[in-house]
């Protein structure tokens, strides 16, 4: 279950001297049924404009980074930046353990690093705006193009996806000095 797996992450970043958020009690209410994902698409435009594919495949970290907080003013909610990796069908994308994590943070990140990030709804939704438009450049499938996961977390496992919060908040990019990547 997605949510006992994301309240973990939130000790797991405390565990690794990170700031992590103060998620409180989640709302089991879904903030995707109240919008659909036109709307979704039209706020990240007014925002950011017409994302290019370029400003989408393998930017996941700066992406979310930067609608965490056009999301939450958007939902009216707090939104929870989450990096972890997915596993889909019979891959794992991303993968880390505590222990990489901690050694990212001891040394710092220089150059491509092997991480995901996505945002978390207090309802335990998930938004990814990058990963189906890496995916699909990756395996050269060009109807996946700007593409999004807007949807439950546990719903998702029908499709196969699983996706495995490991921390939750910003502190990480900064700490691990990633945050100079962009």
């Amino acid at each position: 279950m997605y949510k006992t797996e994301f309240i973990e992450a939130v000790k797991r970043s405390s565990r690794l001297g990170l700031t992590a958020p103060d998620v409180g009690s989640c709302d089991s209410a879904s903030f995707l049924q109240k919008t659909n994902p036109t709307e979704l698409a039209e706020v990240i435009q007014q925002e950011m404009g017409l994302l290019t594919e370029g400003e989408i495949v393998g930017q996941c970290l700066s992406l979310h980074y930067r609608l965490k907080q056009v999301f939450s003013d958007f939902f009216d909610c707090p939104v929870f930046y989450t990096i972890g990796y997915v596993e889909f069908k019979n891959s794992t994308m991303f993968k880390q353990t505590e222990e990489s994590l901690a050694e990212m943070l001891k040394t710092g990140i220089e150059g491509e690093v092997n991480l995901h990030a996505w945002l978390t709804l207090p309802s335990m939704e998930v938004l990814d705006f990058s990963l189906p438009t890496s995916y699909a450049k990756v395996n050269n499938i060009p109807q996946g193009i700007g593409s999004a996961i807007a949807n439950h977390a546990d719903q998702l496992k029908a499709n196969g996806m699983i996706y495995k919060p490991l921390i939750v908040g910003e502190d990480f990019l900064l700490k691990s000095k990633i945050v100079r990547l962009f």
